[in-house]
Order: C-alpha cells, then structure tokens, then sequence
C-alpha cells in the first residue's frame, strides 16, 4: 500500500491510480497538508466557540464534543 492509499484509508480511483508514482507522492502529500491545517482549523475554531460559553458550563461543552 502505497502513502495515497494510506491516507485516503482506500484504493484510489483508477484514474489517479495511473498517474505516475511521483505525481501520486506529491498528491498524497498535499491530502495529508490539507488534512492537517482542517484539524488546526477545527482546533481554533472549538477554542472561539468556548470562549463564549460562560465558564461554569464550558466544562460540560467540552464533554459534549468530545474533548
């Protein structure tokens, strides 16, 4: 399994399964870039939307989502 096949956890379609192993490389590279700045992206955002809950419940808020 190649570093594209691992980061979309499945085959490609057969289409970018044809393109060159560098092209492949560079694909996977910029999914996992991108996956990363989603997550930071999520992070910020979680922290914004607490700041606004008053603090006797932002516990609460935080179990609700997970963190």
């Amino acid at each position: 399994m190649d570093a594209l096949s691992e980061i979309l956890r499945d085959e490609p379609p057969t289409s970018v399964a044809a393109l060159p192993d560098d092209v492949r490389a560079r694909l996977a590279d910029q999914i996992a870039a991108a996956k990363k700045h989603q997550a930071e992206l999520v992070v910020e955002a979680e922290a914004r939307a607490l700041a606004g809950v008053p603090l006797p419940l932002r516990g609460i808020v935080k179990k609700a989502l997970g963190r």
